[in-house]
């Protein structure tokens, strides 16, 4: 198994996620579940599950939050994500996860254009 997906690797990614998270927005946010992706066009990518996360901590700390992500894929899958997004619950308000992924083209432009997404 390569080594940045050893469990205790992953659950350890998870636990700093959580706490890199709340030290930076300064109020507990919840990291339920660290996703890593493959998909069958080749893209691949690294997930937060998340919970007390907003849009507009999104808008407001997208540079951290995509450090973040950079940081976890980077030890994860060895390569630094090409897009970044945040999933949105169906209020537009509430964020049920971040993604940093390595798209390729076609997934690129199909991102762009989601209406549960906002890409920063």
């Amino acid at each position: 198994m390569p080594a940045g997906l050893q469990p205790s690797r992953l659950t350890e990614a998870r636990r700093r996620a959580e706490s890199r998270l709340s030290n930076l927005l300064g109020k507990p946010v919840g990291v339920l579940q660290l996703t890593v992706f493959a998909m069958p066009c080749g893209c691949v990518g690294v997930s937060l599950e998340t919970r007390n996360l907003v849009r507009e901590d999104v808008e407001v700390f997208e540079s951290k939050l995509r450090e973040l992500l950079s940081s976890l894929a980077r030890g994860i899958l060895g390569k630094k994500p090409n897009v970044y997004y945040a999933r949105l619950a169906p209020s537009r308000y509430d964020v049920v996860s971040v993604t940093g992924r390595i798209a390729c083209d076609e997934c690129r432009k199909e991102l762009e254009g989601a209406a549960d997404l906002l890409t920063f």
